[in-house]
């Protein structure tokens, strides 16, 4: 029986149209250009680097000065975005939390990232919140897994776990959890009901 279901984030619960257009319109470049660079560092980023190890390098790249103030709202405006919830997404938390099944997200973000879903909307639909950057621990490291385990007191059968990167999924389900790799809310619904979540 589950009784935890463990949600990715970045494009499994939220896929921001506005990040990059906002993130070029802040930084004074375009689309196509900071595109080119975005991904570069980033696992690092999750894992935990300060903002200007990831940031610097980014606006260098573009062709950009970098300064403290201008890094400190990259990483707040990157996060945010990251953490608006498509609505069909959070609808599906709430399904899940109201079937009386634990939910918690687990995301390889940035530090920032703790700070901005702390404070959206979408947390109350939340029992628990892992960010990797505070844990200091990133997908598919089996270590992360075997945390968040503890943190929710469950057996790995009783977790049930839906992340859009294959890579992601078989680490969990090497852990002993339910895996479920993302296509659509429509289709992690079906696999819930099939589970018996829904």
């Amino acid at each position: 029986m589950i009784h935890a279901v463990v949600f990715d984030l970045g494009d499994v619960l939220a896929s921001p149209p506005s990040l990059l257009p906002e993130l070029a319109k802040r930084i004074g470049t375009t689309r196509e250009r900071l595109e080119t660079h975005y991904w570069e560092g980033r696992v690092d980023y999750d894992a935990g680097v300060p903002d200007e190890q990831y940031w610097g390098p980014l606006l260098e790249a573009v062709g950009v000065e970098s300064d403290p103030g201008l890094i400190a709202d990259l990483a707040e405006l990157d996060a945010n975005c990251w953490s608006e919830l498509r609505a069909t997404a959070r609808q599906l938390l709430r399904e899940v939390r109201g079937a009386g099944v634990t939910v918690a997200v687990l995301s390889n973000s940035p530090r920032a990232m703790q700070v901005a879903a702390d404070k959206a909307p979408w947390r109350s639909d939340v029992d628990h919140l892992f960010v990797s950057a505070t844990i200091g621990l990133s997908k598919p490291d089996p270590a992360l897994y075997r945390h968040v385990e503890r943190k929710l007191g469950h057996e790995g059968r009783e977790i049930a776990f839906v992340d859009d990167k294959q890579a992601n999924v078989d680490a969990a389900v090497e852990t002993g959890w339910q895996g479920h790799v993302w296509t659509s809310d429509a289709d992690t619904r079906i696999w819930l009901v099939g589970l018996g979540v829904l």
